[in-house]
């Protein structure tokens, strides 16, 4: 039996019948965490270290999307059943975008009726977006994905070069025909599909380290990665007017992208389920 994210594993877990297997599928113990380390923040970690560590030791094992997040898992919650393994998130490969991109079109992909992603866009638009239109006046800031509450939706369309273009009918050629993706990312888990969709599509990244933690990449070759806004206003800039680097960009991450192919981590998940079939039959009795 395979739940997928906690709160499916919360009942699975509890399902105490011998006969099922249980595996927690998606487990992302970063996105609990707080981009600033308060009193309070800590308590909700340590609640939350608690509640996982009770629930893996009702499962026969779990699987994390990152190496850094398997780790955690191992070190601060240190189940005593479970085995964990990893299986990133991935993306397919689509054939390269054939006409001019739109080079001063900077996006960002994702629902803001997620709050990490509504936070993420208002960080940029407070201490980003005013350099990068200082430099490149004509540049335009458009977000694709689910639009926020409407109040929300004027709000941050009220800022110059801004647009929310909502649930786009054709999100690949949108994100491939593109100038850059930005992921200011403070907070969160896992590993960012939307980073390895625009590996995929040939849209140049540019990122925080957070963005892109738990990806196996190489800044500077197949991502731009920024740790103040600063740097980061610099390097979406450098993207928009340098056709070489913005070229160099595609190439590289397209390459990256095929070590994270869905076929890829479709057979590491099967492996995974298939020891913990070959571990139940060793431990049951003959």
């Amino acid at each position: 039996m395979i739940a997928y994210e906690l709160a499916a594993g919360d009942y699975v877990s509890r399902l105490d019948d011998g006969r099922f297997i249980k595996i927690l599928d998606g487990c992302e113990p970063f996105a609990f965490q707080s981009p600033v380390d308060t009193i309070r923040s800590q308590a909700r970690i340590w609640k939350f270290k608690n509640f996982l560590r009770q629930m893996l030791n009702r499962v026969d094992a779990y699987v994390a999307v990152s190496d850094a997040e398997l780790h955690w898992i191992r070190n601060e919650v240190a189940p005593r059943r479970a085995w964990g393994c990893t299986v990133p998130n991935g993306a397919e490969l689509a054939a390269p975008f054939e006409g001019p991109a739109d080079r001063l079109r900077v996006i960002y992909t994702g629902s803001l009726t997620y709050r990490a992603n509504l936070e993420t866009v208002d960080y940029f638009l407070a201490q980003i977006w005013p350099s990068i239109r200082n430099e490149q006046p004509a540049a335009r800031f458009v977000v694709t994905g689910q639009p926020p509450a409407p109040q929300t939706v004027r709000r941050l369309q009220a800022v110059p070069g801004v647009s929310l273009a909502g649930l786009v009918s054709n999100y690949e050629r949108f994100v491939s025909s593109s100038g850059v993706l930005a992921v200011p990312l403070l907070r969160g888990g896992g590993t960012r599909i939307k980073v390895l969709e625009a590996f995929a599509l040939g849209c140049p990244v540019v990122a925080t380290p957070k963005a892109v933690e738990g990806l196996s990449v190489s800044p500077g070759r197949d991502v731009l990665v920024a740790d103040t806004p600063a740097e980061f206003a610099r390097a979406v800039v450098s993207v928009i007017s340098d056709p070489r680097l913005r070229a160099d960009l595609i190439e590289n991450a397209r390459l990256t992208a095929a070590r994270y192919s869905w076929t890829r981590a479709q057979h590491t998940f099967v492996e995974a389920v298939g020891r913990c079939v070959e571990q139940r039959a060793f431990l049951q009795p003959a």
